[in-house]
Protein backbone atom coordinates (compact mmCIF):
# COMPACT_ATOMS: atom_id res chain seq x y z
CA UNK A 1 0.00 0.00 0.00
CA UNK A 2 1.09 3.57 -0.58
CA UNK A 3 2.14 5.86 2.20
CA UNK A 4 -0.82 8.06 3.13
CA UNK A 5 -0.97 11.34 5.08
CA UNK A 6 -4.00 12.82 6.76
CA UNK A 7 -4.48 16.12 8.65
CA UNK A 8 -4.71 15.90 12.41
CA UNK A 9 -8.44 15.85 13.19
CA UNK A 10 -8.46 15.66 16.91
CA UNK A 11 -6.38 16.14 19.97
CA UNK A 12 -5.15 12.89 21.39
CA UNK A 13 -6.19 11.90 24.84
CA UNK A 14 -3.32 11.97 27.29
CA UNK A 15 -2.03 8.68 28.58
CA UNK A 16 -3.93 7.81 31.73
CA UNK A 17 -1.96 7.85 34.96
CA UNK A 18 -1.94 5.05 37.46
CA UNK A 19 -1.66 6.01 41.07
CA UNK A 20 -0.99 3.80 44.04
CA UNK A 21 -1.75 4.44 47.68
CA UNK A 22 1.53 4.69 49.58
CA UNK A 23 1.65 2.84 52.80
CA UNK A 24 4.25 2.60 55.55
CA UNK A 25 4.73 -0.30 57.86
CA UNK A 26 5.63 0.34 61.45
CA UNK A 27 6.20 -1.98 64.38
CA UNK A 28 5.65 -1.80 68.12
CA UNK A 29 8.41 -3.19 70.32
CA UNK A 30 6.68 -3.23 73.68
CA UNK A 31 7.37 -6.94 74.28
CA UNK A 32 10.94 -8.26 74.55
CA UNK A 33 12.44 -9.69 71.41
CA UNK A 34 15.26 -12.09 70.71
CA UNK A 35 17.89 -11.35 68.11
CA UNK A 36 20.43 -14.10 67.57
CA UNK A 37 22.85 -15.13 64.89
CA UNK A 38 24.58 -13.15 62.18
CA UNK A 39 22.72 -12.74 58.90
CA UNK A 40 24.69 -13.12 55.72
CA UNK A 41 25.82 -9.75 54.31
CA UNK A 42 24.32 -10.77 50.98
CA UNK A 43 20.93 -11.29 52.56
CA UNK A 44 21.19 -8.05 54.52
CA UNK A 45 22.04 -6.11 51.38
CA UNK A 46 18.99 -7.42 49.58
CA UNK A 47 16.22 -4.83 49.25
CA UNK A 48 14.74 -3.98 52.65
CA UNK A 49 11.01 -4.25 53.37
CA UNK A 50 10.60 -0.49 53.09
CA UNK A 51 12.19 -0.63 49.65
CA UNK A 52 9.72 -3.20 48.40
CA UNK A 53 6.56 -2.48 50.33
CA UNK A 54 5.28 0.20 47.98
CA UNK A 55 4.91 -0.68 44.29
CA UNK A 56 5.81 2.71 42.85
CA UNK A 57 4.19 3.96 39.69
CA UNK A 58 6.71 4.02 36.85
CA UNK A 59 7.07 7.23 34.94
CA UNK A 60 5.33 7.37 31.61
CA UNK A 61 8.73 7.76 29.95
CA UNK A 62 10.63 4.45 29.83
CA UNK A 63 13.61 4.32 32.16
CA UNK A 64 14.83 0.76 32.01
CA UNK A 65 16.06 -4.95 27.09
CA UNK A 66 14.18 -7.72 26.40
CA UNK A 67 14.67 -10.92 28.34
CA UNK A 68 18.14 -12.42 28.26
CA UNK A 69 16.83 -14.93 25.75
CA UNK A 70 16.46 -12.03 23.33
CA UNK A 71 19.51 -11.23 21.30
CA UNK A 72 20.62 -7.78 20.20
CA UNK A 73 21.80 -7.96 16.60
CA UNK A 74 24.31 -5.43 15.34
CA UNK A 75 22.07 -4.70 12.35
CA UNK A 76 20.44 -1.27 12.51
CA UNK A 77 16.67 -1.07 13.03
CA UNK A 78 16.11 0.36 9.55
CA UNK A 79 17.81 -2.68 8.03
CA UNK A 80 16.27 -5.25 10.35
CA UNK A 81 12.60 -4.42 10.76
CA UNK A 82 11.55 -5.26 7.21
CA UNK A 83 8.79 -3.45 5.38
CA UNK A 84 5.39 -1.99 6.20
CA UNK A 85 2.25 -2.69 4.17
CA UNK A 86 0.75 0.57 5.44
CA UNK A 87 2.89 3.29 6.99
CA UNK A 88 1.87 6.39 8.93
CA UNK A 89 4.61 9.01 9.08
CA UNK A 90 2.59 12.16 9.90
CA UNK A 91 -0.08 13.09 12.44
CA UNK A 92 -3.35 11.46 11.50
CA UNK A 93 -6.71 10.24 12.78
CA UNK A 94 -8.43 7.29 11.11
CA UNK A 95 -11.35 5.00 11.88
CA UNK A 96 -13.06 1.80 10.75
CA UNK A 97 -10.24 0.66 8.45
CA UNK A 98 -8.59 -2.68 7.79
CA UNK A 99 -4.80 -2.89 7.61
CA UNK A 100 -3.32 -6.22 6.54
CA UNK A 101 -0.19 -7.99 5.40
CA UNK A 102 0.37 -11.35 3.72
CA UNK A 103 4.11 -11.03 3.08
CA UNK A 104 7.03 -12.33 5.17
CA UNK A 105 8.99 -9.77 7.19
CA UNK A 106 6.27 -7.18 6.73
CA UNK A 107 4.22 -5.24 9.27
CA UNK A 108 0.57 -4.73 8.49
CA UNK A 109 0.71 -1.27 10.07
CA UNK A 110 3.62 0.82 11.19
CA UNK A 111 3.77 4.27 12.77
CA UNK A 112 7.05 6.16 12.62
CA UNK A 113 8.81 9.48 12.03
CA UNK A 114 7.52 10.98 15.29
CA UNK A 115 3.92 10.77 14.08
CA UNK A 116 0.94 10.86 16.44
CA UNK A 117 -1.76 8.51 15.17
CA UNK A 118 -5.25 7.96 16.54
CA UNK A 119 -7.04 4.93 15.14
CA UNK A 120 -10.53 3.84 16.18
CA UNK A 121 -12.43 0.65 15.35
CA UNK A 122 -9.70 -0.77 13.12
CA UNK A 123 -8.85 -4.33 12.14
CA UNK A 124 -5.10 -5.03 11.87
CA UNK A 125 -4.33 -8.44 10.36
CA UNK A 126 -1.08 -10.30 9.80
CA UNK A 127 -2.67 -12.92 7.56
CA UNK A 128 0.45 -14.78 6.35
CA UNK A 129 4.21 -14.54 6.03
CA UNK A 130 6.73 -16.07 8.43
CA UNK A 131 9.64 -14.11 9.83
CA UNK A 132 13.07 -14.81 8.38
CA UNK A 133 14.89 -13.92 11.63
CA UNK A 134 13.49 -14.54 15.11
CA UNK A 135 16.41 -12.49 16.39
CA UNK A 136 15.11 -9.42 14.60
CA UNK A 137 11.54 -10.25 15.62
CA UNK A 138 12.44 -9.65 19.25
CA UNK A 139 14.98 -6.89 18.70
CA UNK A 140 13.32 -4.68 16.08
CA UNK A 141 9.71 -5.78 15.60
CA UNK A 142 10.23 -7.60 12.33
CA UNK A 143 6.99 -9.18 11.04
CA UNK A 144 4.76 -7.83 13.83
CA UNK A 145 1.23 -6.86 12.91
CA UNK A 146 1.89 -3.38 14.36
CA UNK A 147 5.23 -1.61 14.71
CA UNK A 148 5.47 1.70 16.58
CA UNK A 149 8.97 3.16 16.47
CA UNK A 150 11.12 6.20 15.70
CA UNK A 151 9.51 8.36 18.43
CA UNK A 152 5.98 7.76 17.14
CA UNK A 153 2.80 7.38 19.21
CA UNK A 154 -0.28 5.31 18.49
CA UNK A 155 -3.63 5.41 20.25
CA UNK A 156 -5.64 2.33 19.26
CA UNK A 157 -9.25 2.34 20.46
CA UNK A 158 -11.72 -0.51 19.96
CA UNK A 159 -9.17 -2.23 17.75
CA UNK A 160 -8.83 -5.87 16.78
CA UNK A 161 -5.31 -7.15 16.01
CA UNK A 162 -4.59 -10.70 14.82
CA UNK A 163 -1.57 -12.62 13.53
CA UNK A 164 -1.15 -16.23 12.46
CA UNK A 165 2.46 -16.64 11.30
CA UNK A 166 5.76 -17.70 12.83
CA UNK A 167 7.42 -14.80 14.58
CA UNK A 168 4.45 -12.52 13.99
CA UNK A 169 3.92 -10.56 17.18
CA UNK A 170 0.83 -8.50 17.75
CA UNK A 171 2.35 -5.09 18.52
CA UNK A 172 5.99 -4.08 18.95
CA UNK A 173 7.08 -0.75 20.43
CA UNK A 174 10.63 0.54 20.19
CA UNK A 175 11.44 4.16 20.93
CA UNK A 176 7.76 5.00 20.85
CA UNK A 177 4.46 4.74 22.72
CA UNK A 178 1.40 2.58 22.29
CA UNK A 179 -1.89 3.17 24.07
CA UNK A 180 -4.56 0.48 23.87
CA UNK A 181 -8.13 1.20 24.93
CA UNK A 182 -10.73 -1.57 24.80
CA UNK A 183 -8.73 -3.37 22.13
CA UNK A 184 -7.88 -7.04 21.54
CA UNK A 185 -4.64 -8.63 20.30
CA UNK A 186 -4.52 -12.34 19.43
CA UNK A 187 -1.59 -14.31 18.01
CA UNK A 188 -1.44 -18.00 17.10
CA UNK A 189 2.07 -18.62 15.71
CA UNK A 190 5.11 -19.73 17.69
CA UNK A 191 7.46 -16.98 18.93
CA UNK A 192 4.61 -14.50 18.58
CA UNK A 193 4.07 -12.26 21.62
CA UNK A 194 0.93 -10.18 21.99
CA UNK A 195 2.75 -6.95 22.95
CA UNK A 196 6.44 -6.24 23.34
CA UNK A 197 8.03 -3.00 24.49
CA UNK A 198 11.74 -2.75 23.81
CA UNK A 199 14.33 0.04 23.84
CA UNK A 200 12.68 3.17 25.25
CA UNK A 201 9.24 1.84 24.43
CA UNK A 202 6.11 2.13 26.56
CA UNK A 203 2.70 0.51 26.63
CA UNK A 204 -0.41 1.80 28.38
CA UNK A 205 -3.40 -0.52 28.17
CA UNK A 206 -6.91 -0.18 29.53
CA UNK A 207 -9.42 -3.03 29.38
CA UNK A 208 -7.37 -4.84 26.74
CA UNK A 209 -7.66 -8.52 25.81
CA UNK A 210 -4.24 -10.01 25.03
CA UNK A 211 -3.79 -13.68 24.14
CA UNK A 212 -1.29 -16.02 22.48
CA UNK A 213 -1.54 -19.65 21.37
CA UNK A 214 1.98 -20.53 20.23
CA UNK A 215 5.05 -21.80 22.06
CA UNK A 216 7.55 -19.21 23.34
CA UNK A 217 4.89 -16.54 23.05
CA UNK A 218 4.46 -14.42 26.19
CA UNK A 219 1.46 -12.14 26.29
CA UNK A 220 3.49 -9.13 27.46
CA UNK A 221 7.25 -8.68 27.14
CA UNK A 222 9.01 -5.66 28.60
CA UNK A 223 12.67 -5.25 27.78
CA UNK A 224 15.07 -3.60 30.21
CA UNK A 225 14.22 -0.19 28.76
CA UNK A 226 10.52 -0.96 28.44
CA UNK A 227 7.61 0.31 30.57
CA UNK A 228 4.21 -1.35 30.81
CA UNK A 229 1.17 0.02 32.62
CA UNK A 230 -2.02 -2.04 32.46
CA UNK A 231 -5.42 -1.31 33.99
CA UNK A 232 -8.05 -4.04 33.83
CA UNK A 233 -8.48 -6.56 31.04
CA UNK A 234 -7.23 -10.10 30.47
CA UNK A 235 -3.88 -11.52 29.35
CA UNK A 236 -3.64 -15.27 28.68
CA UNK A 237 -1.27 -17.75 27.03
CA UNK A 238 -1.69 -21.36 25.90
CA UNK A 239 1.74 -22.43 24.61
CA UNK A 240 4.76 -24.03 26.23
CA UNK A 241 7.29 -21.57 27.58
CA UNK A 242 4.82 -18.70 27.29
CA UNK A 243 4.50 -16.79 30.56
CA UNK A 244 1.87 -14.09 30.67
CA UNK A 245 4.54 -11.61 31.74
CA UNK A 246 8.22 -11.74 30.76
CA UNK A 247 9.72 -8.65 32.35
CA UNK A 248 13.25 -7.26 32.27
CA UNK A 249 12.01 -3.68 32.57
CA UNK A 250 9.04 -2.41 34.57
CA UNK A 251 5.46 -3.66 34.62
CA UNK A 252 2.67 -2.20 36.77
CA UNK A 253 -0.65 -3.99 36.46
CA UNK A 254 -3.92 -3.36 38.30
CA UNK A 255 -7.30 -5.13 38.36
CA UNK A 256 -6.36 -7.59 35.60
CA UNK A 257 -6.63 -11.34 35.03
CA UNK A 258 -3.33 -13.03 34.08
CA UNK A 259 -3.47 -16.70 33.14
CA UNK A 260 -0.83 -19.08 31.72
CA UNK A 261 -2.31 -22.45 30.80
CA UNK A 262 0.88 -24.30 29.85
CA UNK A 263 3.69 -22.27 31.42
CA UNK A 264 4.84 -20.36 34.46
CA UNK A 265 2.71 -17.29 34.90
CA UNK A 266 5.41 -14.66 35.36
CA UNK A 267 9.15 -14.39 34.72
CA UNK A 268 11.03 -11.45 36.23
CA UNK A 269 14.47 -11.16 34.66
CA UNK A 270 16.26 -8.31 36.38
CA UNK A 271 13.08 -6.24 36.23
CA UNK A 272 10.25 -5.09 38.46
CA UNK A 273 6.67 -6.38 38.53
CA UNK A 274 4.06 -4.66 40.72
CA UNK A 275 0.54 -6.14 40.82
CA UNK A 276 -2.52 -4.81 42.64
CA UNK A 277 -5.90 -6.58 42.80
CA UNK A 278 -4.99 -9.06 40.07
CA UNK A 279 -5.96 -12.72 39.60
CA UNK A 280 -2.87 -14.66 38.50
CA UNK A 281 -2.49 -18.36 37.73
CA UNK A 282 0.16 -20.53 36.10
CA UNK A 283 0.49 -24.17 35.20
CA UNK A 284 3.73 -25.69 33.92
CA UNK A 285 2.97 -29.00 32.29
CA UNK A 286 6.41 -30.57 32.82
CA UNK A 287 9.69 -29.94 34.60
CA UNK A 288 11.15 -26.52 33.93
CA UNK A 289 14.31 -27.63 32.16
CA UNK A 290 15.27 -30.28 29.64
CA UNK A 291 17.25 -32.13 32.29
CA UNK A 292 14.10 -32.31 34.47
CA UNK A 293 16.13 -31.13 37.48
CA UNK A 294 13.90 -28.18 38.32
CA UNK A 295 10.28 -28.66 39.39
CA UNK A 296 7.47 -26.64 37.82
CA UNK A 297 6.74 -23.25 39.33
CA UNK A 298 4.36 -20.30 38.98
CA UNK A 299 6.58 -17.22 39.33
CA UNK A 300 10.32 -17.16 38.60
CA UNK A 301 12.87 -14.49 39.43
CA UNK A 302 16.09 -14.94 37.49
CA UNK A 303 19.03 -13.05 36.04
CA UNK A 304 20.05 -13.83 32.49
CA UNK A 305 22.92 -12.40 30.50
CA UNK A 306 21.98 -9.08 28.95
CA UNK A 307 19.12 -8.20 31.29
CA UNK A 308 19.04 -4.76 32.78
CA UNK A 309 19.45 -5.07 36.55
CA UNK A 310 21.04 -7.36 39.13
CA UNK A 311 17.84 -7.23 41.22
CA UNK A 312 14.60 -8.98 40.28
CA UNK A 313 11.60 -7.63 42.19
CA UNK A 314 8.03 -8.88 42.52
CA UNK A 315 5.30 -7.28 44.63
CA UNK A 316 1.63 -8.11 44.89
CA UNK A 317 -1.08 -6.44 46.95
CA UNK A 318 -4.42 -8.21 47.38
CA UNK A 319 -5.75 -10.34 44.53
CA UNK A 320 -4.98 -14.05 44.09
CA UNK A 321 -1.87 -15.98 43.03
CA UNK A 322 -2.33 -19.65 42.14
CA UNK A 323 0.26 -22.29 41.28
CA UNK A 324 -1.82 -24.92 39.52
CA UNK A 325 1.24 -27.14 39.45
CA UNK A 326 4.56 -26.98 41.26
CA UNK A 327 6.21 -24.38 43.46
CA UNK A 328 4.79 -20.91 43.95
CA UNK A 329 8.12 -19.03 43.61
CA UNK A 330 11.42 -20.10 42.05
CA UNK A 331 14.56 -17.93 42.35
CA UNK A 332 18.01 -18.53 40.85
CA UNK A 333 21.08 -16.54 39.81
CA UNK A 334 19.79 -13.21 41.11
CA UNK A 335 19.22 -10.97 44.05
CA UNK A 336 15.47 -11.05 44.50
CA UNK A 337 12.84 -9.20 46.47
CA UNK A 338 9.31 -10.55 46.97
CA UNK A 339 6.61 -8.53 48.73
CA UNK A 340 3.14 -9.91 49.49
CA UNK A 341 0.25 -8.17 51.21
CA UNK A 342 -3.21 -9.62 51.61
CA UNK A 343 -2.86 -11.97 48.64
CA UNK A 344 -4.86 -15.21 48.44
CA UNK A 345 -2.12 -17.75 47.75
CA UNK A 346 -2.80 -21.25 46.47
CA UNK A 347 -0.17 -23.97 46.14
CA UNK A 348 -0.47 -27.25 44.32
CA UNK A 349 1.24 -30.48 45.32
CA UNK A 350 4.47 -30.36 47.31
CA UNK A 351 3.67 -27.34 49.52
CA UNK A 352 6.76 -25.38 48.41
CA UNK A 353 6.26 -21.68 48.89
CA UNK A 354 9.72 -20.62 47.71
CA UNK A 355 12.65 -22.49 46.18
CA UNK A 356 15.80 -20.32 46.11
CA UNK A 357 18.62 -22.42 44.70
CA UNK A 358 21.72 -22.33 42.56
CA UNK A 359 21.79 -22.85 38.85
CA UNK A 360 21.87 -26.30 37.33
CA UNK A 361 22.01 -27.68 33.79
CA UNK A 362 18.30 -27.00 33.27
CA UNK A 363 18.93 -23.24 33.25
CA UNK A 364 21.07 -20.92 31.16
CA UNK A 365 21.36 -18.09 33.67
CA UNK A 366 24.91 -18.85 34.79
CA UNK A 367 27.60 -21.51 35.24
CA UNK A 368 26.14 -24.74 36.52
CA UNK A 369 26.75 -25.29 40.22
CA UNK A 370 28.33 -21.87 40.74
CA UNK A 371 25.52 -19.30 40.80
CA UNK A 372 23.03 -19.08 43.64
CA UNK A 373 20.17 -16.84 44.77
CA UNK A 374 19.82 -14.21 47.48
CA UNK A 375 16.15 -13.70 48.19
CA UNK A 376 14.28 -11.49 50.66
CA UNK A 377 10.58 -12.25 51.08
CA UNK A 378 8.43 -9.82 53.06
CA UNK A 379 4.81 -10.48 53.98
CA UNK A 380 2.34 -8.09 55.60
CA UNK A 381 -1.12 -9.12 56.84
CA UNK A 382 -0.63 -12.26 54.83
CA UNK A 383 -1.37 -15.97 55.17
CA UNK A 384 1.61 -18.05 54.04
CA UNK A 385 1.67 -21.81 53.75
CA UNK A 386 4.50 -23.97 52.41
CA UNK A 387 8.16 -24.71 52.89
CA UNK A 388 11.08 -22.48 51.94
CA UNK A 389 13.88 -24.49 50.34
CA UNK A 390 17.41 -23.28 49.66
CA UNK A 391 20.91 -24.66 49.13
CA UNK A 392 24.58 -24.02 49.87
CA UNK A 393 24.84 -21.44 47.08
CA UNK A 394 21.87 -19.42 48.24
CA UNK A 395 20.41 -17.37 51.08
CA UNK A 396 16.91 -16.39 52.18
CA UNK A 397 15.49 -13.76 54.49
CA UNK A 398 11.87 -13.94 55.66
CA UNK A 399 10.18 -10.98 57.38
CA UNK A 400 6.63 -11.35 58.72
CA UNK A 401 4.73 -8.12 59.45
CA UNK A 402 1.34 -7.15 60.82
CA UNK A 403 -1.08 -10.04 61.32
CA UNK A 404 0.85 -12.42 59.10
CA UNK A 405 0.72 -16.15 59.81
CA UNK A 406 3.22 -18.57 58.31
CA UNK A 407 2.79 -22.35 58.41
CA UNK A 408 5.85 -24.14 57.14
CA UNK A 409 9.54 -24.62 57.69
CA UNK A 410 12.74 -23.05 56.39
CA UNK A 411 15.94 -24.75 55.33
CA UNK A 412 14.87 -28.03 56.90
CA UNK A 413 17.73 -29.82 55.09
CA UNK A 414 20.22 -27.46 56.77
CA UNK A 415 21.91 -26.66 53.48
CA UNK A 416 21.51 -22.87 53.11
CA UNK A 417 24.42 -20.48 52.90
CA UNK A 418 22.30 -18.22 55.11
CA UNK A 419 18.74 -18.22 56.42
CA UNK A 420 17.21 -15.42 58.48
CA UNK A 421 13.75 -14.95 59.99
CA UNK A 422 12.29 -11.76 61.48
CA UNK A 423 8.94 -11.91 63.32
CA UNK A 424 7.44 -8.50 63.99
CA UNK A 425 4.67 -7.87 66.52
CA UNK A 426 1.49 -9.77 65.70
CA UNK A 427 3.11 -12.29 63.34
CA UNK A 428 2.98 -16.03 64.10
CA UNK A 429 5.10 -18.86 62.71
CA UNK A 430 3.81 -22.44 62.97
CA UNK A 431 6.43 -25.11 62.29
CA UNK A 432 5.85 -28.15 60.12
CA UNK A 433 9.42 -29.41 60.50
CA UNK A 434 12.76 -28.47 62.02
CA UNK A 435 14.15 -25.15 60.79
CA UNK A 436 17.85 -24.26 60.56
CA UNK A 437 18.66 -20.55 60.65
CA UNK A 438 21.72 -18.35 60.78
CA UNK A 439 19.80 -15.46 62.39
CA UNK A 440 16.49 -14.85 64.15
CA UNK A 441 14.86 -11.64 65.40
CA UNK A 442 11.54 -11.53 67.20
CA UNK A 443 9.57 -13.09 70.01
CA UNK A 444 10.27 -16.77 70.48
CA UNK A 445 6.78 -17.11 71.95
CA UNK A 446 5.36 -16.28 68.53
CA UNK A 447 6.68 -19.61 67.21
CA UNK A 448 4.27 -22.55 67.46
CA UNK A 449 6.64 -25.50 67.48
CA UNK A 450 4.28 -28.48 66.99
CA UNK A 451 7.05 -30.64 68.46
CA UNK A 452 9.69 -29.32 66.07
CA UNK A 453 12.73 -27.15 66.78
CA UNK A 454 14.22 -23.96 65.40
CA UNK A 455 18.02 -24.05 65.42
CA UNK A 456 20.17 -20.93 65.07
CA UNK A 457 23.75 -21.65 64.09
CA UNK A 458 23.34 -25.15 65.51
CA UNK A 459 21.87 -24.13 68.87
CA UNK A 460 18.23 -24.84 69.71
CA UNK A 461 16.17 -21.65 69.92
CA UNK A 462 12.91 -23.38 70.86
CA UNK A 463 12.19 -26.30 73.18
Amino acid sequence: MKLRHFPLRRIFAALFALFFLTFAASCSWIDPVVSVGTPSPDVTNTATPDDTAVPQTPSAVPSLTPSGAIASPSTSPDEANGAGAYTIAADVSESQKTYYSEQPDENALRVENGAMAGIDGASVEKRAGDASSLENVSAFGLNAAILVHANAQLLLTNGDVTSVSLGAGGAFVREGRLQLEKSAIRTTGDSSYAVMVSKQGSLTAQDANLSTQGASSPAIIAGAEGETLVEGGIAATAGLGSPVLSIAGNATINHATLRANNSQAITVNGGTVALTDCAVSGRMSDAAGPSAQTPPYCVSLVQEAGSGSDMSSFSMVRGALTAQRGDLFFVTNTKASIYLEGVALSLSEGNVLLRAVGNDDSHAQGPSGKVGADCAIIAKNQTLVGDIITDALSSVSLTLRGETTYTGTINTANTARAAKVTLEDGAVWTLTGNAYLTAFTGQVGSIVTNGFTVFVNGAALTN
